[in-house]
């Protein structure tokens, strides 16, 4: 009965049932709006200009202390001068290293603060991942075996709806990057920039191998965010509000929205500040415990951090650094790599990953988590920053 109501309730911007639905889309309005976001993306400063992309909504947080440095670092001197030296060859704004349950560093530039809020592009990802996982905790997602489509109406009777819930945490439905990235009338630019992304979503193409097939696309993660709010019957914000952002004590973030009152853009943009990230990174190290509190079940860490079946450097939204992979690969579709010229120093390190070289990086082995952010950088090496913190370590 619960689900019927949560159905009947959420789903404002759901995905229409098929790629032929609305066939007069886009409207020439709705190109005309992605043509001037577009004009005005702030491309060079992306991550830090937070308030140029309207509208957005509320994350509430629950606003604990700030985390404050320690006087007695156990990562050595030489180590933190070189991190820092790095980061400022790669013009970050911050960088943050906890070590053994303290702050070892907290370092900004550029007149960023603890304060500071960033769009960190797909590091967004996996907090969406973490929220599944509150749902299926308490008992709102059944299973992550489930047909997507008991938890979004609109996708029933469809191929794309009978795929798990899982296949969609894993980048292997079947959904692809869809290509025309030169053209604001095609489904990319109207998912990126337009006021209608479930019907953009639609027209994302089913061209991989579902299960098989790693296949990197912002809408399989969209399609994850219908799904909370179809089985909780909440908004996204709300309930990432209350089951993840308050618990683990961090303070106000926003989202951006396709349009007034409509979905969130899942996949890209929870605008947050570095400790914030860091304390999602610390939710990772402690298996999903903050104090006493057990806020995403233990199982759930685990499996979201496990290799997948068709990408042994991918769990559920969230990236492993073993085996190396020199030249990472978002798969089919998407031409970006991203270098890893060394191993990384341990075989545990996994990581949420923002476009041109936002990260939190977790090393389970050294009870570490280090976060950078920054300006995008395309010459981003994922290695050579945690291995610097490594090699620190005695």
């Amino acid at each position: 009965m619960y689900k019927i109501i949560a159905l009947a309730a959420a789903c404002i911007a759901c995905p229409a049932a098929s790629q032929e639905a609305g066939s007069a889309w886009p409207s020439a309005e709705q190109v005309k709006m992605v043509d001037e976001r577009l004009a005005n993306f702030p491309i060079q400063t992306s991550v830090k200009d937070i308030d140029w992309y309207q509208p957005q909504e509320a994350v509430v947080g629950g606003n604990a202390a700030k985390l404050q440095p320690t006087h007695k670092p156990t990562i050595s001197a030489s180590a933190i001068e070189k991190a820092v030296a790095l980061a400022e060859s790669e013009k970050s704004y911050a960088l943050l290293t906890w070590k053994d349950g303290e702050l070892q560093l907290e370092k900004y530039w550029y007149d960023f603060g603890q304060s500071s809020r960033y769009t960190t592009a797909s590091m967004a990802k996996t907090v969406v991942a973490l929220a599944v996982g509150t749902a299926v905790a308490e008992g709102h997602i059944g299973s992550v075996d489930d047909p997507i489509s008991d938890y979004i109406s609109t996708m029933k009777n469809t191929r794309r709806g009978s795929m798990s819930i899982r296949a969609f945490l894993e980048m292997a439905s079947g959904m692809q990057t869809p290509g025309g990235t030169r053209t604001t009338d095609g489904p990319y630019w109207q998912y990126s920039l337009g006021d209608d992304i479930g019907e953009a979503t639609a027209r994302w193409p089913d061209s991989c191998v579902p299960l098989k097939e790693f296949c990197y696309a912002n809408g399989s993660t969209a399609m994850l965010g219908w799904a909370i709010e179809g089985a909780t019957g909440m908004r996204y914000a709300d309930w990432l509000s209350r089951t993840v952002w308050q618990p683990i004590g961090a303070s106000d973030a926003t989202l951006w929205l396709d349009r007034e009152n409509g979905s969130p853009r899942y996949s890209c943009c929870l605008l947050a500040n570095a400790q914030d990230w860091l304390r999602v990174g610390l939710l990772f190290l402690n298996q999903g415990q903050v104090g006493k509190d057990q806020i995403v079940p233990q199982d759930w860490i685990k499996r979201m951090t496990a290799a997948s079946p068709a990408n042994p450097n991918y769990g559920w939204q969230v990236w492993r650094g073993s085996p190396h992979a020199p030249q990472r690969s978002y798969g089919k579709g998407i031409n970006a790599k991203v270098a890893a010229a060394e191993p990384f120093a341990r075989d545990d390190v996994y990581y949420l990953d923002g476009s041109a070289g936002q990260r939190v990086y977790i090393v389970p082995s050294e009870n570490l988590v280090i976060v950078r952010i920054g300006a995008p950088s395309f010459t981003w090496d994922d290695s050579a920053l945690p291995n610097i913190i490594l090699a620190g370590i005695n």
